[in-house]
């Protein structure tokens, strides 16, 4: 059956015709166009705004917001982290209960916890949004990310009364030998009609840029390489001549792992040649003169940096001339905000062949930020790393944006390579691909360069 039998004299809405028929609303707002242009209907458009709730706001419908589980386990006269302790919060949640605890004066939070009223505003406002579809509180439910606004757009249909005359659809070799062709009314086709709005797939914007920057580090012989996301303190940092004293090796500097705690050394002879560069040095060098711990090396950490993976590459062997690129998520603890980020994407890379030299690695690096990150010029600063000798932090211009940090760089120590088995000069970069991005893509806040709310992403790129 046609949209114009389901059609009635009262406004209907179009969705509602499109679930009775089983058709998509797309399919029949073409239709609906068609019959109004016929005169057989008329059509109106009306913008209605739609309150959905978010997926932490459906979280929080079925489990309690943190505020709520929090005052329900506190008891007057407990001590803050034993009320946080008997919640079964999560680290995320505890700030979030504490902080809408007070602004709800739900409870009065000193050495001791004082429980006041009940004021569970944001629960029954996501209790009443879902099974009303709108609450007077949705302003505090915005506020707090837990639904989000959106003006939908919905056509109303109805009869007007008028016969529709018969039209003929296909016209047949029959109907022009006979003639009947010209006694037929046939359907009109109109190509300007207008159809509901259909959203066509595209690739993330991030995505797309960091598939870029491999292209074209491919294109100048670069093989791209992998690591793994958990890796050992060795591999991390002692093969790459970074001391076991290190402030990188701080608890506030990088990410341990509680279960397994330590991982296997397998190559005992790799792992005496790193003990004594670090203990002695290689090559006349006095390393840097102290007992190095095995079992600090065998703890296992969250990646901290893409050069782990360079340090591998290394010690599989590397057949010169060897150009090697790694596009590589990296985690460290930080204060998060517009520019930093709990984890993040570093793009680093190695050149090892007998010939290379420093003043090759600045053009090697002026390439790369000219022609990939489409800076106006780039400027170098001498720096330094515990890895490499010499070494640089360079700087591009981009046009628009200004002066902005890019990456650093060296020469790889005899400390690195001669342990690990590399015997010419290894050319070493890594860069910080995100802020790199946020410039290319024009973003003010890097969490927005990782984001999942497809309304955004749509408007924003």
């Amino acid at each position: 059956m046609e949209l114009l039998d389901y059609a009635t004299k009262d406004w209907i809405e179009l969705s509602t015709l499109s679930a009775k028929m089983k058709v998509l609303e797309s399919s029949l707002s073409s239709q609906a166009q068609m019959l109004e242009q016929k005169g057989l209907v008329e059509l109106k458009w009306v913008e209605v705004k739609k309150i959905e709730i978010t997926k932490e706001g459906l979280n929080y419908i079925e489990k309690g917001t943190p505020e709520k589980r929090l005052y329900e386990k506190a008891e007057d006269n407990d001590s803050l982290s034993n009320a946080l302790k008997k919640s079964g919060l999560s680290d995320q949640e505890k700030s979030i209960a504490i902080k809408w605890s007070k602004e709800l004066n739900l409870l009065k939070i000193g050495d001791k916890i004082k429980k006041l009223k009940e004021n569970f505003v944001v629960d029954n406002a996501l209790k009443e949004l879902k099974e009303k579809g709108e609450t007077a509180n949705s302003s505090i439910l915005e506020k707090r990310g837990l639904c989000e606004a959106k003006t939908v757009k919905k056509i109303f249909i109805k009869k007007t009364g008028l016969k529709r005359q018969s039209e003929a659809t296909q016209l047949t070799p029959e109907m022009i030998k006979t003639g009947e062709w010209n006694k037929l009314n046939f359907k009109e086709y109109d190509i300007d009609t207008l159809i509901a709005p259909v959203q066509s797939g595209k690739k993330q914007a991030y995505l797309e840029f960091l598939h870029t920057i491999k292209e074209e580090l491919i294109s100048l012989g670069f093989r791209e390489t992998h690591g793994p996301l958990v890796e050992l303190e060795f591999y991390n940092l002692d093969s790459l001549f970074m001391a076991q004293d290190h402030p990188s090796r701080e608890m506030h500097d990088i990410f341990r792992v509680k279960e397994p705690e330590f991982g296997v050394l397998e190559d005992e002879a790799l792992t005496q040649k790193v003990k004594k560069a670090h203990e002695k040095g290689v090559d006349g060098s006095k390393g840097w003169g102290y007992n190095w711990s095995e079992k600090t090396a065998s703890r296992t950490i969250l990646r901290s940096q893409a050069t782990a993976i360079s340090a591998r590459n290394m010690i599989k062997g590397l057949k010169p001339p060897e150009k090697l690129f790694s596009i590589s998520r990296v985690f460290r603890p930080d204060e998060i905000d517009w520019k930093h980020f709990i984890e993040f994407y570093q793009c680093e890379g190695i050149v090892a062949d007998e010939n290379v030299n420093f003043r090759q690695l600045l053009g090697y690096l002026k390439q790369f930020t000219v022609d990939i990150a489409k800076a106006k010029s780039v400027k170098f600063v001498p720096s330094y790393f515990p890895f490499t000798e010499p070494s640089v932090e360079f700087f591009a211009e981009i046009p628009g944006k200004g002066w902005t940090e890019v990456g650093g760089a060296g020469m790889f120590r005899p400390e690195v390579t001669k342990p690990l088995g590399v015997d010419v000069p290894v050319l070493a970069w890594g860069i910080g691909i995100d802020r790199l991005a946020m410039l290319n893509l024009d973003v003010d806040d890097i969490r927005d360069i990782f984001s999942q709310d497809l309304n955004f992403l749509e408007g924003r790129w």
